[in-house]
Formats: C-alpha cells, structure tokens, sequence
C-alpha cells in the first residue's frame, strides 16, 4: 500500500551504524516535559486556520514507556506518504543496507577481428538510478519538486544515459567494433508488473529495466504570443517517441497539459500561460525494455559499435560477461523514495525485496509484501491492524522503535528528509533551532472534500537522546483550491509542534 486517496501533487493537479544513545536527559527519567508544551502545542492546533480539523500525535524518549506529549494518540489517520517509512523499512531489513545492485552486458557468439557474431545482451539488476541522479562524487541530486510529479521546470541535471555509456565503453575495451546480431535486455529478475501512481491514477510498469526513472522528460515553454504553439524540448533524446505537439498559449490556461496515445500517436494537449515558467511534463514509457534497448543501442553507437540488427545463428550461445555497472548502496537507493517521496520508485520496491531477498522472480510483489508483514510482527504489531488504511500515532511510534534498535538505523534515519535542509522538508522552518535535528518522512493528500498531512521519524537531541515521533492532521475542505493554500500552512505547524518539544527538552 502507497495511500488509499490522491497524494499531495494529484491534490495539487486537481488544482550499518550504532543507534544514536538512548539514554535520557537529566530529569526526563520518566519523560516528562515542561507543563507549558501542552500549551503551546495546543496554540498552534486552535489556530482559526485549522478549526474542523482533527491532530493526532505522540513524542516519546527512545526507550522509554511515558511520553513527552500525546494528543489523539489511538485515533486512526490516513498517512499518506508517511507509509513509506514501512516500505523503506522492509528493504533495509530484507536487502540490507550495503546491498548493490548489478547491471551487466554479456554476449553471445565470438568476437572475430573486431565483430560479435552474436547478441549483446543488457542484463538488468534493479537499480532504480540509472540516470541523471548520481553526480561524479558519488552523491545524489533530489530535486524538489521531482521529476517524476510533472510539478518541476527542468529535468534533473545531468546525462541520463551516463551508466549505459560506461557500459558501451567497457564493451569497446573488449575490442567490439560490430555486432552482427541485436541488442537484447533481460528482465529475468522479475516477471513484469502494473501498479497505479497516485498522480493521475497512471498504469505504471514496474520493470527491473529502470532509465531516467522510466520517464523521457518533456520542457514545455509557452510561445512568443497568444495562440501561438508551445515549444518542447524532450530529453533523452533517443528518437524513442515522438510527440505531437498540441500544446497553445494563451492569456488564462484552462485545459491542464496531458499525454494521449491513440493508434501508435503520442499527443501532448493543453494550454499555457503567456510568459509563464516551463513546465517539465514527464512521459512515463510503457515499455521500459524498450526503452533501455533504444537507449543502449544509441550508447554503443557513440563508442563506435555499429549494431546490425540481424538474427544471428551462432553454436556458442554462452553468456560471455563484458561489462558491468554497480550501484550505489541501497541506503541510498531508498533517498529517492523518502526525501523526495517519489511514488515511482515506491511501486518498486515491493517487487525488488521479493524477487532479490525472497528469491521469487514470478510473484515478486506479493513475496515482498510478505516480507514487510514479517517485518511488522517482529516489531510487535498487526500487520493487518490498519482499518481502511488509517494508522494510529501509536502504531507508527511502535514501529519507529524497533527501527530505531536495528543495526542499519542510523542509515536508515539518514535517509529520511531533514527538517529546515533536504527533500519534502527542505523548506520547514530552515531557522528553527531543531532544524537540522529532525529526520522525519511527510504525507501530504487528500480529496476534494479533506485534506491530510503526516510528519513521523526523530528528533535527535543535542546530547544524543532521540525521541520518536508520529503527528497526524486531518481537515475538512471545499475545494482542492483550500487544500493547496493550507497544505503548505500544516507542514510548517507540524514543525512548530517538533520545535516546540525540542525546546522543551533542552532548555
């Protein structure tokens, strides 16, 4: 499970290590906090802005039975995307944390004076980034807004074609100047899936083949006057699809910009506002072998590989390994999914942890559900527990707890977004003194008629306390339009309410 209902941007479209210590500060034996943070939590929950609205939460001490504050704290709320703290959860306890995936080139045939009389074949791993996301330092570019949510201007920089590239010169080393056959991608890893993205309701395929996030990147920029078309720019540029271009400007945009197909054409429909940003729309593939196919074939040509086409009958039909991509560790594979809450790369996982952890390639998804169950119950919960998919802040603090007692924790904490500094929470209270100290996944949606928002994880005290946390609000509104203006408001208050038992711990 993602979310039950439509995640912020559909809202929005509508419009390892040690623990850190746990031991407790001086006076916090049975986790108390000052009388007055009650108080100000309570100031900021009356707001008029929230009146109808509904909060729930709990902070308490690693460690520790009493908490520091709770509100609500049996209710049941719709988490959103906090969900993933589960998801993410259960890949570092299936995979671990330093686990890599492995995408290889192999052949098939000889190699004689410079030709393969045979097939090259990509074999892929399950790395969710292949593509612009990895920088030359080997740190992550997480964008926000991402790519994957059509709310971003520009792609995410970089060469989205920079480990198939590495690849094809790995395969020119080995003296391949042609290749008499094709270029063939196995997905063996997993047998190939369809899940549906929040955003849109999209049908997704979920691949073990992923380029660019399985998206070609479409800029569109209004024209030079009213009536006049947009302009595109498609990246990558692989000649993959073409676009027909039906996108005008005009003065007020009425119709929001969007992707048909109808006998074998791509249309991109929709209108622009005059002078407005460009607006990145993304193009997800609906075949990702396909895609790599193209994309790898284009590489190989770079390096001077010319490949026919041809069937090719060979009697060595070995797998010949010639090259060979290996991916960062998963705990920053998970980043992707956590600080920038991409619900592209969240549809993957289930399918990886069954198929790699659970060794099941054929009904990878239900193995890899089954292992987050067992995840669950090992944490002293139900997995079954949740009603109609709402979560109790006790439910999510429990399972906080044992997370926060498993070896990988802290790169598990590490890979969550940090208030005041990255990802979802980039922009939350950047000046706060507990900025910086809170390492906590969001949730943010909704439906035309209430909007939700979630903020759990940890806050890491000055001394190396942490204390674990879950907040919840839910909030009736009229219109998508109400919801967009007080998401933003939410978010900062569910930051006054960690800042707020910040203070009152260290002060």
């Amino acid at each position: 499970m993602i979310m039950t209902h439509h995640s912020r941007r559909a809202v929005l479209g509508m419009l390892g290590a040690a623990p850190l210590a746990a031991g407790l500060l001086p006076g916090l034996a049975t986790a108390h906090a000052d009388t007055g943070l009650a108080g100000r939590i309570q100031a900021v929950t009356d707001r008029p802005e929230f009146a109808g609205s509904r909060w729930g939460m709990r902070f308490q001490v690693h460690g520790a039975t009493k908490p520091i504050h709770v509100l609500n704290p049996q209710q049941r709320f719709e988490p959103a995307s906090a969900v993933k703290l589960f998801i993410a959860g259960s890949a570092f306890d299936a995979l671990g944390p330093s686990h890599r995936f492995r995408t290889t080139v192999h052949r098939t045939g000889p190699v004689v004076l410079g030709t393969l009389r045979g097939d090259l074949t990509l074999v892929a791993g399950g790395d969710l980034l292949l593509g612009p996301r990895v920088r030359r330092d080997g740190s992550l570019a997480l964008p926000v807004p991402d790519h994957s949510y059509g709310t971003a201007g520009q792609p995410i920089a970089g060469d989205p074609l920079q480990q198939l590239r590495h690849l094809a010169r790995q395969v020119a080393r080995h003296g391949v100047r042609r290749v008499d056959g094709t270029v063939r991608v196995d997905t063996s890893l997993f047998r190939q899936g369809t899940e549906a993205l929040p955003q849109g309701n999209l049908q997704l395929p979920v691949s073990p083949m992923m380029i660019n996030d399985n998206i070609v990147d479409v800029v569109v920029r209004p024209g030079d006057r009213i009536g006049a078309p947009a302009t595109l720019r498609v990246t990558p540029e692989l000649g993959y699809v073409d676009i027909v271009n039906e996108v005008t400007t005009v003065a007020t945009p009425s119709r929001r910009l969007a992707f048909s197909t109808s006998a074998g054409v791509v249309r991109l429909t929709g209108k622009v506002a005059l002078g407005a940003a460009p607006l990145l729309c993304p193009y997800f593939v609906p075949d990702p072998a396909g895609f790599a196919e193209v994309a790898f074939t284009q590489a190989l040509a770079e390096e001077g590989i010319d490949v026919t086409g041809n069937s090719v009958t060979t009697v060595d039909r070995r797998m010949v390994r010639l090259a060979e991509h290996v991916s960062l560790p998963l705990s920053e594979e998970v980043k992707v999914m956590l600080k920038l809450s991409s619900n592209v790369h969240t549809v993957y996982f289930p399918y990886l942890v069954g198929a790699i952890a659970g060794g099941d390639p054929d009904t990878p998804k239900a193995t890899g559900q089954r292992l987050r169950r067992e995840l669950v119950v090992r944490a002293g919960l139900d997995p079954d527990d949740p009603a109609n998919g709402g979560y109790t802040p006790d439910y999510f603090v429990r399972f906080l707890e044992h997370m926060a007692r498993q070896p990988y924790f802290t790169r598990y904490r590490e890979g969550l977004p940090v208030m005041g500094r990255d990802g979802t929470l980039a922009d939350v209270l950047p000046n706060s003194p507990a900025a910086g100290r809170v390492f906590a996944k969001t949730g943010t949606g909704g439906t035309s008629t209430g909007l939700y928002k979630a903020m759990a994880g940890y806050l890491c005290l000055p001394d190396g306390t942490l204390v674990v946390f879950a907040e919840f609000m839910e909030k009736p509104v009229s219109s998508p339009e109400e919801a967009f203006a007080l998401e933003g408001r939410v978010g900062v208050a569910q930051g006054e309410i960690v800042t707020a038992v910040y203070e009152s711990l260290v002060h």
